[in-house]
């Protein structure tokens, strides 16, 4: 796009991106199938009618799938129009690209199976690793047929014009007015509902780094090789003679700050369908309150002391799931929330059963021990969950980006917390204290794998909350109760947990659902058939998110 009034043409047009829908929140690829949006989605969309009430347009432009359908609904009230609202225009060239063998697939599994580069190729480009649906050149043939057909000459004609469409449709819209080369395309990383206004395009794109988005990318992916550098820094600066003992405050600091940096990807707002479900609650109950519980108290019947091997391992069994275990579901092709559920609920399970276990198996201080732990077990996921389910109410889209770019950031602090715990790692202990890691990091996986729920789609959610407990609240409790043998096992447990991580990416394979399971449909929330033409498929907008169900 050239000429003297360009910038005046560009400042008449507005761009939006749908609103998050269910398969943005499990991390899926959508393509042309008919996600609706989540609960988030709609509060994002009411968020952009609020901040941009009163401002005139002439004519809306919306893609037919039901998704941006309802975020263009709910800013412009095409349902119920009044005498100043747009001309509405529903154009199936606004549709996403239909992703063929993607479609449904688990962003990060492509990610790990193709690598970073090739799927950010598949994408945004062709790749031979997608199969069926569309080429990028029939994508951007009608995209650009609407561009010059539809949306220039409205612009000419002086009016106001918005599009609500998808990730895919809005970037090359952004490609055409910047007049890129296709060998230059990338991901612009545009987030769910925000408002992109045409002539500011040049400077959100100048804000896009394409290098340092693929290496943001790779670090949450392969976080286990993030986490094993760390390990192996950590240990070689030990072996130097670098000693360092940390605060457990600021170790506890990390920890609160990675948490809050995870909630924000997660679709808080549908927790309840998933903390109350039945199949989590029980396997809550059985894993983290009578498990532990009853070998603690074997424990205590053979009278072994709180530094036995048998006591620490009943600690590790009380131990809650880590806010890790959602990334490790995200990246694995989990449903992200059923492990959400079993963090949360573990944490407050955590209440009762570590001050059970830390009763039975400590001889002194059981009082301040049981204090510290419910504090920071307990106290930080719950305090991250209020923390964060405030902060999407209150600004829905840009929590929800800062999670989503950010997501590197509670690796790196995890890592960072990792690389400072094993510079304190006493070496000449490894004898004592090796073994019974270990066998904890393997016992613990075995004991995922018995009560995992057997071929439903929550299976490898069940499993990964299960395989990763929360041993960096170990670390803090043992430093802060002065438990030296606990904290050293703790310590040890971190690298046979992370180098196993490689064991779970291989055995995820049998537990993920694959994406074309009959299940997800019902799982989210997906028609069987397209919206007519201008009208939404889905059921009514004012209806959760569907839970998973088997």
């Amino acid at each position: 796009m050239a000429g003297q009034d360009e910038q005046e043409l560009l400042s008449r047009l507005f761009m939006v991106r749908h609103g998050e829908s269910t398969c943005n929140s499990v991390h899926r690829i959508a393509g042309q199938r008919d996600a609706p949006l989540t609960f988030l989605g709609r509060i994002q969309a009411e968020k952009v009618a609020k901040g941009h009430r009163g401002r005139h347009f002439d004519r809306v432009y919306v893609s037919p799938l039901t998704r941006a359908y309802e975020t263009a609904n709910m800013i412009f009230g095409i349902d119920a129009p009044d005498a100043d609202a747009p001309e509405v225009v529903i154009d199936e060239r606004l549709m996403e690209r239909d992703f063929g063998s993607y479609t449904l697939e688990s962003k990060s599994i492509l990610q790990r199976r193709h690598g970073i580069a090739e799927y950010e190729r598949a994408m945004n480009a062709d790749s031979p690793t997608m199969h069926g649906g569309e080429t990028f050149q029939q994508l951007k043939d009608r995209v650009h047929a609407f561009y010059e057909e539809e949306l220039l000459p409205a612009l000419r004609r002086g009016e106001v014009v918005c599009v609500v469409s998808h990730k895919y449709v809005v970037e090359l819209i952004c490609r055409f007015i910047l007049a890129r080369p296709a060998d230059e395309s990338y991901d612009l990383r545009l987030p769910n509902s925000q408002m992109l206004q045409g002539d500011r395009i040049h400077s959100y794109v100048k804000n896009e780094n394409k290098t340092m988005n693929m290496v943001y990318d790779w670090i949450v992916v392969n976080h286990p090789v993030v986490f094993c550098a760390g390990l192996a820094a950590g240990l070689l600066g030990n072996v130097a003679g670098l000693r360092l003992s940390t605060s457990p405050y600021l170790l506890l600091l990390l920890l609160v700050l990675a948490s809050v940096i995870t909630m924000c990807r997660i679709e808080l707002e549908n927790a309840r369908t998933f903390v109350t479900d039945r199949g989590t609650l029980r396997s809550v109950a059985l894993r983290y309150l009578a498990l532990p519980i009853a070998f603690a108290a074997l424990v205590h019947w053979w009278d072994a002391g709180g530094s036995s091997t048998a006591a620490i391992t009943a600690v590790f069994l009380a131990t809650p799931s880590s806010v890790v275990a959602m990334t490790v579901s995200r990246c694995l092709g989990g449903l992200i929330m059923p492990t959400f559920a079993q963090v949360l609920l573990s944490s407050l399970a955590a209440t009762v059963s570590f001050s059970a276990v830390l009763g039975l198996t400590l001889h002194e201080d059981v009082a301040p021990a049981v204090a510290i732990s419910a504090a920071t077990s307990t106290g930080v996921v719950t305090a991250a969950y209020l923390l964060v389910r405030r902060l999407r109410e209150r600004s829905p889209i840009r929590t929800a980006k800062y999670g989503e770019r950010n997501g590197y950031v509670a690796v790196l602090l995890l890592t960072a917390f990792i690389v400072l715990v094993c510079l304190k790692l006493d070496l000449d202990g490894f004898a004592d204290y090796a073994p019974t890691a270990v066998g904890i990091a393997v016992g613990l996986r075995l004991v995922a794998a018995l009560l995992k729920r057997r071929r439903h789609v929550q299976t490898l959610d069940d499993y990964t909350a299960m395989t990763y407990p929360n041993v960096f609240v170990v670390v803090i409790i043992a430093a802060l109760t002065g438990n030296g043998p606990l904290e050293q096992v703790a310590i040890w447990t971190l690298l046979p947990m992370f180098v196993l991580s490689f064991f779970d990416s291989w055995y995820a394979r049998f537990l993920v659902v694959a994406p074309d399971d009959a299940r997800w449909p019902a799982v989210l929330g997906l028609p069987a058939h397209r919206p007519a033409r201008g009208r939404p498929a889905s059921e009514d907008p004012r209806e959760p998110s569907v839970p998973a169900r088997s």
